[in-house]
């Protein structure tokens, strides 16, 4: 990922290489007798959408639990309170199913306490946490679910492309999942909201 340190090491950068394409040899080159075939694309049980998912899936999820720690002694609203106990008790399941994914490939995981830079669309800044943690009642209520559907509706989009594009079967059942899922609960973050937005 742009601006961030080396994500892979070991078997998994060896396997990436030959998803992307990565050769030494010309293609059509003679290979000596007995010298094992090249692996390719077709022997490996997942593609790079699977890897880039999980790391992307990890790092989204952990910030969906950040905002659901926001919630404590900031809102008096049942909704928004239960809405953040579901989420820090699905996210936290789903960042340990992917990061078993990634450790099977022999990929590294992200570090919960230094995660890797990266660029990604959807993710909050420092700066609009900031804002979150300064507000209370009803106005926390809108920003925090305003913030949250914006949020979530990435990681749907995240989820939909590996369930198309990925190939290990148990990511894309993950991303099946989570994609049906977090559309259902964009639409009822929405419709409380317009609720609260009605009421002022």
């Amino acid at each position: 990922m742009k601006g961030g340190r080396r994500l892979v090491s070991g078997a998994g950068l060896v396997v990436l290489l030959a998803l992307t394409g990565c050769a030494g040899v010309p293609a059509g080159a003679a290979v000596p007798a007995g010298v094992p075939r090249e692996v390719t694309e077709a022997d490996v049980p997942y593609n790079l959408t699977d890897v880039l998912f999980c790391r992307e899936m990890i790092l989204h999820d952990r910030q969906a639990i950040t905002l659901a720690g926001l919630v404590g002694g900031r809102t008096a609203d049942p909704y928004v309170t239960e809405l953040a106990r579901e989420i820090t008790t699905a996210e936290a399941s789903r960042v340990e199913a992917l990061a078993a994914r990634l450790r099977a490939w022999q990929f590294t995981v992200p570090d919960a306490s230094n995660p890797p830079m990266h660029d990604m669309p959807g993710m909050l800044t420092g700066a609009q946490l900031v804002l979150l943690r300064g507000k209370t009642g009803a106005d926390f209520d809108k920003l925090w679910l305003t913030t949250l559907a914006r949020h979530t509706g990435y990681g749907m989009l995240l989820a939909e492309k590996a369930r198309d594009e990925g190939k290990d079967r148990a990511t894309k059942d993950i991303a099946r999942a989570l994609a049906a899922t977090q559309r259902a609960e964009v639409a009822e973050v929405a419709t409380h909201l317009a609720r609260l937005r009605g009421g002022r």
